[in-house]
């Protein structure tokens, strides 16, 4: 209501201003405005749970050209159309609903959906909006597929929980009778089980006999524990007046949208948020839903009272741990200084994913520069891994749930990685994180560019480099990044096992196909064929035809050939993952993966330097 307000209050000061300078008004054109799309659900970027769901779009126009029609039209990630329907509209408010029974929506599968939105008015004039949105089984993100709770109030049965929120389940109404219990994550004890022995509120594993909970907990609670730090709470549960279903911080630390934020209401109207650290310049707001839907508050005077639609809140105190509470029937807020905040002292990575697994020591990173962005090239396993300070499991420890780059969230879900070599960065200020795959070459005075220069690999997968060489009588090692501090050799040839600074490699002259493992440090200069295929060449693009190497170059090979006009490239070992191609005929500069070269008919001796690239058709 407050941006109707405002909008009426900016058309009346442009008719003031106006009427100051001239008798006359066109008061039609200030009223003859293209279409509006007011909302559509599903919003774009949110996830609607497996199972069914209806489309619904609201439009607005103006009174001079008021609505007429709108097309709404969904499609899945690979662009087949699910459904497109177009209604009349009127007026200057309407809406166009879509029942998710008439189009199947209940059969749809977890994955990425498309839909178009076009609006028109009687003017013609019209609107496009695209939105995005994913089907997903849940929500949320979690380590658990399933969890239960057991006790002596339930014979030690299965009351199940519900997954709320990221890595967050709920049970609500349980009167644990001042008795023992545990947490497990199936019906019928098969997999793990958790206790609190100590009565600390964090769970320990206890798979396998460990002690139960006996922490003399009664009457009737909801029962919350996160999957990711193993805390819970129990709360009293009680009937409370309130004008939300519920309520999250949204600012600029979580992009303004998420469950990380999450109040509790503890009183009638009154949410709390027991801890979040704030810095001077902040912005947020108060947002009933995770995704920015439902209502939204600011504060348009910063007096402490939200107005719903208001500015974005200010935060002006120093940076700290604050208590933050919400009246949603005066629209009152306030802070209370908790804690100060822990610095950095160090930064690391941890996980089943690093090389040390979840022990210590960690993986540290180190800030150059003394920017607060920690970086760190490390060779990682398939697994997972979070981002921890100061090498303990306290205030600053953050995950994720994208790879290879995202934003971290305190105590977030472990980031699943898959295996590779990577340059490894982390903003602690915007806490932004990538993996970004390493280059890794081979360099050597029995290699192309001899000391003074690396030949660089190709990554085909899994922290695996492969490239052809043609290689000379000498030595060589493998190093990331053209630079020492990764480095691998062994005294073994053709295959070994590379060590961090080892020695250098025995090589013998030879076209070889050289291949290393760089998680691993496995290694190998394997024998190398490379051909001609095409639709140009004898075998076309179903058989390779072999070329031959130079005997006093090992880096070329060459083959006499009759040709027909078409295409071709070259590959190495009858497979694609080491290739070459280039545009120019007859003769060029390959690339790795490159286009397929255009080939006239003729009779040609065909040549391939694989250490150049160079090639030709003479």
């Amino acid at each position: 209501m407050k941006n109707i307000k405002l909008i009426l209050t900016l058309f009346v000061g442009v008719l003031v201003f106006i009427g100051c300078q001239k008798e006359e008004i066109d008061r039609a054109a200030l009223t003859d405005f293209a279409p509006g799309i007011l909302s559509i659900s599903p919003a774009d970027a949110t996830k609607v749970v497996l199972g069914g769901f209806d489309i619904t779009v609201h439009f607005v126009d103006g009174t001079i050209s008021p609505l007429a029609s709108a097309t709404a039209t969904l499609t899945d990630a690979t662009g087949n159309q699910i459904t497109s329907v177009t209604e009349s509209l009127s007026g200057t408010a309407d809406s166009l609903v879509i029942a998710g029974n008439s189009f199947g929506a209940d059969t749809l599968a977890v994955g990425m959906y498309q839909l178009t939105v076009n609006v028109s008015d009687s003017k013609g004039q019209s609107v496009d909006r695209t939105v995005n949105f994913e089907i997903t089984a849940s929500l949320y993100a979690a380590v658990l597929d399933e969890l239960y709770l057991a006790g002596g109030y339930n014979g030690w049965g299965a009351d199940a929980f519900e997954l709320v929120a990221d890595n967050t389940w709920e049970l609500k109404g349980v009167n644990l009778e001042g008795g023992a219990w545990k947490l497990k994550n199936c019906v019928d004890w098969c997999k793990d089980d958790w206790g609190d022995s100590d009565c600390d509120g964090v769970v320990e594993v206890t798979t396998g006999g460990g002690p139960d909970t006996d922490c003399g907990y009664t009457g009737e609670v909801n029962f919350r524990f996160n999957d990711a730090t193993l805390a819970y709470t129990l709360t009293p549960t009680v009937n409370l007046e309130s004008n939300l279903q519920s309520l999250y911080l949204h600012g600029n630390f979580n992009d303004f949208q998420g469950e990380a934020y999450s109040f509790t209401q503890t009183e009638d109207n009154t949410w709390v948020l027991n801890e979040i650290a704030l810095v001077n310049g902040d912005r947020f707001r108060f947002s009933e839903m995770p995704y920015s839907m439902g209502k939204i508050y600011g504060d348009n005077e910063g007096d402490g009272i939200a107005e719903e639609f208001g500015s974005n809140i200010v935060f002006s105190m120093d940076e700290a741990y604050y208590k933050v509470t919400f009246n949603d029937a005066t629209l009152a807020y306030s802070f209370e200084y908790v804690r100060d905040v822990p610095k950095i002292e160090t930064l690391a990575i941890i996980g089943s994913a690093t090389p040390n697994d979840w022990n210590e020591p960690d993986t540290d990173m180190k800030d150059d520069d003394g920017d607060g962005i920690y970086t760190l090239t490390a060779p990682l396993k398939e697994g997972e891994l979070k981002f921890r300070a100061n090498d303990a499991w306290t205030d600053l420890e953050w995950g994720g749930t994208d790879f290879p780059n995202g934003v971290g969230v305190q105590g977030g879900s472990n980031i699943v990685v898959e295996a590779g070599l990577y340059n490894i960065s982390f903003n602690s200020n915007t806490l932004e994180y990538s993996f970004e795959v390493a280059p890794v070459g081979v360099i050597g005075d029995a290699t192309p560019g001899g000391w003074d220069g690396d030949t660089d690999m190709k990554h085909v997968g899994g922290g695996i480099y492969r490239m052809v060489l043609g290689l000379n009588d000498g030595s060589a090692k493998f190093r990331a990044d053209n630079d020492w501090p990764i480095n691998w050799g062994s005294g073994d040839f053709p295959v070994g096992l590379g060590t961090q600074d080892g020695s250098d490699i025995p090589v013998s002259k030879g076209l070889y196909m050289i291949s290393i493992n760089a998680v691993t440090g496995d290694y190998s200069f394997g024998p190398a064929t490379v051909s001609i295929i095409g639709d140009a060449t004898p075998g076309g693009w179903g058989e390779d035809t072999n070329m031959t190497v130079d005997m006093d170059n090992p880096a070329i090979v060459r083959g006499t050939f009759e040709l027909v006009d078409g295409e071709a490239k070259f590959r190495a070992n009858g497979d694609w993952p080491i290739n070459w191609g280039g545009a120019d005929f007859p003769s060029g500069v390959s690339t790795i993966d490159g286009g397929n070269i255009p080939v006239t008919a003729g009779t040609y001796t065909v040549t391939l330097n694989v250490n150049t690239r160079e090639y030709s058709f003479e």
